[in-house]
């Protein structure tokens, strides 16, 4: 009998934008594409999620409004008069990506801005409620 030598799944993704405008110019994960290249160079299998992914409503120059949905503010903003949005495709997309990938080894969130934060916070909970 031979042992077959697994090779880990490594799941990463970029969240939705949380805040109180947001529009794409261009906005790509750069640095998360990079991580994903050197990991499948070095042999992992990688699956990239990208909460921000235009693909379906951009212009001809690649560029767009997000899809938006209204959330409720963080404690810390409730005193702006403004409405608070996630930014990005909608949940129930992004739940549907997820159900088709293989459970990962390892789940890689990460953000381009720290205040950003309930877009990672709701991703993680989301992934920990599918996955071991």
């Amino acid at each position: 009998m031979f042992h077959v030598k697994h090779t880990p799944h490594i799941l990463l993704v970029n969240p939705w934008i949380t805040d109180f405008a947001a529009y794409d110019l261009w906005i790509k994960p750069l640095g998360l594409l990079n991580i994903a290249s050197l990991l499948r160079e070095n042999g992992f299998r990688v699956t990239l999620i990208d909460c921000l992914d235009l693909s379906i409503k951009t212009n001809k120059y690649g560029e767009g409004k997000f899809f938006k949905t209204k959330i409720e503010k963080p404690f810390s903003l409730k005193s702006i008069p403004r409405n608070y949005s996630r930014y990005g495709i909608p949940e129930e997309i992004v739940l549907k990506r997820l159900s088709f990938i293989e459970e990962p080894d390892l789940i890689c969130v990460t953000s381009g801005m720290t205040f950003w934060y309930p877009g990672v916070f709701k991703l993680i909970e989301i992934t920990r409620k599918l996955y071991k």
